[in-house]
């Protein structure tokens, strides 16, 4: 994990092994964490921004991403939570295919319920340069 794992809420636990299974970039460690009906918000106007219904379809995105040369890696501030929500602070490291990067701090926050993220939602400090950068 990320940190220490012996976070008081499982929420917090949950979004850890998220972020730790997209570093590793561990599929099946992400397919682990999230509901199969999660909803997936990814901010912007670019190529992958939009709301992605479903586990299937959050892979997807992905993997898209991946494809397209884009590579991320989030280091970890810290991570707060109570029953229901974890929030992850994050700095965002993104790099696209011609090695041009995006360096920014990132906010994520998960809503579980039975032990997996049903609803996921990204906040960057600068969404317009990252749009930009990614493109349409």
């Amino acid at each position: 994990m990320t940190e220490d794992a012996t976070d008081p809420y499982p929420t917090g636990t949950l979004l850890r092994g998220l972020l730790d299974a997209f570093a590793a970039q561990d599929v099946g460690g992400m397919e682990a964490t999230l509901d199969e009906d999660v909803t997936w918000h990814a901010p912007g106007t670019n190529r992958f921004s939009g709301q992605f219904l479903g586990r299937a379809a959050v892979l997807d995105r992905l993997a898209q991403m991946r494809s397209a040369g884009i590579s991320t890696r989030f280091d970890v501030h810290d991570v707060v939570a109570n029953e229901e929500h974890a929030v992850a602070l994050v700095h965002l490291h993104l790099e696209v295919a011609d090695g041009r990067r995006y360096d920014q701090p990132q906010v994520q926050v998960a809503h579980a319920r039975d032990g997996r993220i049903v609803e996921f939602w990204t906040m960057n400090q600068d969404q317009a340069v990252l749009d930009l950068l990614i493109g349409r």
